[in-house]
Order: C-alpha cells, then structure tokens, then sequence
C-alpha cells in the first residue's frame, strides 16, 4: 500500500490534518486508516509523531513514505528545514505545508514565500478548522504520487 506521511513538529496540526484530508471529497475512507485516492489508488496517511519528541520513530516513517508533507506552523523553522534533508535522502517527494494559517494575520502567505525561498519547494497554505486550502494540497498529494508511479 502507498504511504503518505505527516512530518511536523508537536503541536503543528499533524492530527488535524489528517482528519481533514479524510472528509475531503477527493480522498474517500476505506477500512484499516487507508483511502482511496481517484486515479492513484490506495494509500495510507501517516500521522507521525512529531519528530521534536521521538526522532526515532519518525525517521522510521520517513523511509516507507511516497509522499512526506511537512507541516509548518510558524516561523521558527529551522528543524524543519534540517527533517526536508533526511525525506530527500529518503527518496519521499515532499510538499511543505503551512499549517494554522486561521491564526495567521495573512493566511501564512508571508511564512510560505519564507519557506519556498530556502527549500525551493512548492508550499500550500492550509487551515484544517476552516478547510482552507485542503483541496489544493489534496491536489498535490494525488500529482506527487501520480508522478512516483506504481
């Protein structure tokens, strides 16, 4: 089964996250915490811990994963720059994902083009209270793992 995982720090939205992905029309629940993907298949979302208590479980994660999204929540972000390294090493294709941007005075917009500046990744804003921006990452989830193949 195709494994997309959720890497961020405690506290970052992880769980939310995955929740919201659930209930989204793109992504239909299926037994066993996996989805159904239209045209991809199934996967199953990873909701790891988060790498700022136990590293170790969540460098394991990192090797079974398609797909890594890192959450980002603020602008202290230089843990998860050091985590972008190891999935890349991994062979993960990764999407940074602002997270909580309900809290933020511009929708994360500021803290995303900060992100893409020194990772030369493509970010999504998102807000798993409001919704915004899970369809556009649901999106690239199904590209990324269209593009890793079968």
């Amino acid at each position: 089964m195709r494994q997309v995982g959720i890497f961020g720090k405690r506290k970052s939205g992880k769980s939310a996250l995955m929740y919201a992905l659930m209930n989204n029309k793109i992504l239909h629940e299926t037994r066993y915490s996996a989805m159904e993907i239209g045209g991809v298949g199934k996967i199953m979302l990873v909701d790891t811990v988060g790498f700022d208590a136990e590293v170790t479980t969540a460098e394991k994660s990192a090797e079974s994963v398609e797909v890594a999204l890192m959450l980002i929540s603020n602008d202290s972000f230089e843990l998860e720059l050091a985590w972008l390294s190891k999935l890349k090493k991994s062979g993960a294709a990764i999407i940074a994902v602002i997270t909580q941007t309900d809290k933020l005075a511009d929708s994360g917009k500021a803290l995303a083009a900060a992100v893409k500046e020194v990772s030369a990744l493509d970010t999504v804003c998102i807000s798993a209270k409001t919704g915004a921006g899970i369809d556009e990452l649901s999106n690239k989830i199904i590209s990324k793992l269209a593009e890793k193949g079968r």
